[in-house]
């Protein structure tokens, strides 16, 4: 009898070690999936401004704004965060530990419109037909008064596009821009668009 219980918690110990490892596995195999999936570098120059002015700046000749861009980018999206913050998410899972919450990994905490790279500028002579706008009121985020909104207004029109530089990933040959109109308005409500691309053997396919 007392064989059979040892023979029988071997078993066990075994089939809990195996099951561990099945899990220990589960977890890298997934977690490499979601790096892949979010390994977005800057696409060199010379990409970035032929997707520029070969798929995206023809699409603001359709809007109010027409081609005039502030020169420095927006911030994109921080995709080492989204991994960071997922893979801890999923390792707390993997432990049993319910106590923490976060963030889903598709949300972006920062608020859109407003973060920008002042170290990095957009050139007005690599852009097709272009107008790269230095304007202080985005900088600094000021709130015009009556009188100085409509002379805002004369002088850029309906207002510019704030736009980030391409964010691309060679695995999923997938690419991520945003936008934000800026109009001088107080709300910030509808001014901001994320675009997905596609890399295709002719092109960028819009998602």
């Amino acid at each position: 009898m007392q064989k059979v219980l040892i023979l029988l918690l071997i078993i066990v110990c075994i089939s809990c070690n195996s099951a561990d490892k099945i899990r220990e596995e589960k977890l890298r195999d997934t977690l490499e999936k979601i790096r892949i999936k979010a390994d977005f570098k800057p696409l060199d120059s010379a990409g970035a401004y032929n997707f520029m002015n070969n798929y995206f700046l023809p699409r603001l000749d359709t809007l109010p704004t027409k081609r005039k861009i502030f020169i420095h980018p927006l911030i994109g999206r921080d995709f080492k965060m989204i991994y960071k913050r997922e893979e801890a998410r999923l390792t707390a899972q993997f432990l049993g530990d319910t106590t923490k919450q976060y963030y889903p990994p598709d949300i972006v905490v920062e608020h859109a419109g407003i973060f920008i790279n002042e170290h990095a500028n957009w050139n007005s002579k690599l852009l097709r037909n272009t107008i790269v706008i230095n304007d202080n009121i985005f900088k600094h985020n000021h709130h015009l008064e009556v009188t100085g909104l409509k002379a805002w207004h004369k002088k850029f029109g309906y207002g510019y596009m704030c736009i980030s530089y391409p964010q691309y990933n060679e695995h999923t040959k997938r690419l991520f821009i945003r936008e934000w109109i800026e109009n001088a308005d107080w709300c910030g409500t509808g001014r901001e668009y994320t675009f997905g691309y596609t890399k295709t053997t002719n092109g960028w396919k819009a998602d």
